[in-house]
């Protein structure tokens, strides 16, 4: 997928084994930088076997209909990822979104893009109904990310995930395919 940014055209695709030098340098320098909003950042499972099982399970995933992952790439450039989980194909019709930027590529409208073309892919390509995306509360620049895609403020989930070693509230949004 493509999709225009601040910073310029974007493609979102899934990730490939070719990608791992590049994303295992990427979460590396980004380790800090990512600690406050994301669950488990470490750099225990930056090597090749770790990697090369994660394909595989996100391989897996794909062809389950169960989630759709994307490395976000700007001019060849990795600068983050864009994941689309937890597809339920009942009657709720719907998924979660996830995102994140490195820290050298922020500002630039890369998560903007990315958030609002894969929540097109959700709605257009997948036939869902409803995207909805957690971020903790503190969290200004994903906040206004959501909102600048069209996502709406529901409520407060307490205690939703152990970040940083602390259970961490989280805001929740979401689009409906009609907004």
């Amino acid at each position: 997928m493509k999709a225009q940014s601040a910073g310029g055209a974007i493609e979102l695709r899934h990730p490939r084994w070719a990608d791992f030098e590049d994303w295992a340098a990427l979460r590396r320098e980004s380790t800090d930088y990512l600690r406050p909003w994301e669950p488990d950042v470490s750099t225990a499972g930056l090597h090749r076997p770790a990697y090369r099982a994660r394909l595989s399970r996100l391989k897996k995933l794909v062809q389950q209909d169960r989630a759709y992952p994307f490395n976000i790439f700007r001019e060849g450039t990795l600068v983050g990822a864009c994941n689309i989980t937890h597809i339920d194909r009942g009657t709720a019709q719907s998924a979660k979104l996830g995102y994140w930027i490195g820290e050298r590529f922020t500002g630039r409208g890369f998560a903007r893009a990315a958030v609002t073309a894969s929540t097109t892919f959700c709605f257009e390509g997948l036939g869902l109904h409803r995207v909805e995306a957690a971020v903790q509360t503190d969290n200004a620049a994903s906040i206004k990310v959501l909102q600048a895609a069209g996502f709406t403020f529901e409520g407060v989930a307490r205690g939703m995930l152990k970040i940083d070693g602390a259970w961490r509230d989280h805001d929740i949004y979401a689009r409906l395919s009609g907004d």
